[in-house]
């Protein structure tokens, strides 16, 4: 998986930047869990994910999360043991879904890199 995407440190949390799509992801660790936040096409598109089958799929791979939202944005939680598996999730599922993803508007996204 390694090979999809780069991971650049920036002091405090970590953004994987994928190769061959608009796809970047930052965690941020805190304590035992990890705050991910997903930015496909600088839109945040984890709402319409949870509509379609992202979270059944994670399910299947025992992949846990949870999610939470504040005034800048809807965000996952994942404990540091279910990150590698969530950020893989995430790609498969925005690979899948890219022509539906690109025609609804997720605006709610203002996390900076």
């Amino acid at each position: 998986m390694s090979d999809l995407y780069n991971i650049e440190d920036k002091g405090g949390y970590l953004v994987y930047t994928f190769n061959g799509i608009d796809l970047k992801i930052k965690s941020i660790e805190n304590e035992e869990d990890v705050y991910v936040y997903i930015k496909y096409k600088e839109q945040n598109p984890l709402f319409s994910m949870l509509i379609g089958t992202f979270d059944a799929e994670c399910e299947m791979d025992s992949v846990e999360f949870e999610t939470r939202t504040e005034s800048r944005g809807m965000y996952a939680i994942v404990t540091r043991e279910h990150l590698e598996g969530f950020i893989k999730e995430v790609y498969f599922f925005v690979m899948e879904n890219r022509k539906v993803l690109d025609r609804i508007s997720n605006k709610k996204f203002l996390w900076e890199i």
